[in-house]
């Protein structure tokens, strides 16, 4: 597995409103790994709306993406999925130290696979109601596809000290592009993974990301 050594950091501009999203900085999931078959264009967007949450946008241009699930909960991964993760340790981040992170997992449909936890296994699904405050849309066109959702501020609220976040500390984020198909089976990311395995679920691989003013 060929990994691109790269120092990656990702501001997440303060926004008032989702129409503003287009200010914000880009990041573009380029580093494909473990003998993928397709290698999609994909990037988007995040910023942090105050009372609200951070707000994600997402494209991949891709023709006619595969989309089976069609109700939040379902195994979008298995379909062609856009993610994107969010991690909030106590201090540095340190592969000994498990970390709080949530993923959020969408494919054409609008269908969202949302979870929290500390590791890859024993997972917990969100609740309905941050389920429907995450509001994840999706739009489809000749090309290309795009979903949008919210991390919701009661979510963060729950599992971080949202005041710090807000005030400049670290935490960090990863952005995939992913189908666990075997006819097109792929695994895109923003930050690169370093494991000889698929696996997103390494937080000591993401980008470091703050919230800042524009």
């Amino acid at each position: 597995m060929e990994v691109t050594n790269r120092k990656m950091e990702y501001d997440i501009y303060r926004i008032a409103n989702r129409s503003q999203i287009s200010q914000c900085e880009q990041f573009v999931i380029d580093q494909y790994l473990w003998d993928s078959l397709q290698t999609p264009k994909a990037y988007g967007r995040a910023g942090y709306i105050e009372g609200q949450g951070i707000y994600v946008e997402m494209t991949c241009e891709e023709r006619d993406p595969k989309r089976l699930c069609s109700k939040d909960k379902e195994l979008v991964y298995k379909d062609s999925a856009l993610e994107a993760f969010f991690a909030f340790p106590d201090g540095e981040m340190s592969a000994e130290k498990p970390c709080i992170y949530v993923n959020f997992e969408m494919n054409a449909n609008g269908a969202l696979y949302a979870e929290k936890g500390y590791a890859r296994e024993n997972r917990t699904l969100l609740s309905d109601e941050y389920y429907q405050k995450a509001d994840c849309q999706a739009k489809i066109e000749a090309d290309q596809w795009s979903v949008s959702v919210l991390i919701p501020e009661a979510l963060l609220e729950e599992i971080t000290s949202l005041e710090r976040i807000k005030s400049g500390q670290t935490f960090y984020c990863n952005f995939y592009k992913i189908s666990e198909d075997e006819k097109i089976q792929h695994f895109g990311c923003y930050s690169p993974i370093e494991s000889k395995e698929p696996n997103f679920h390494l937080p000591v691989c993401f980008a470091k990301a703050v919230i800042v003013d524009v």
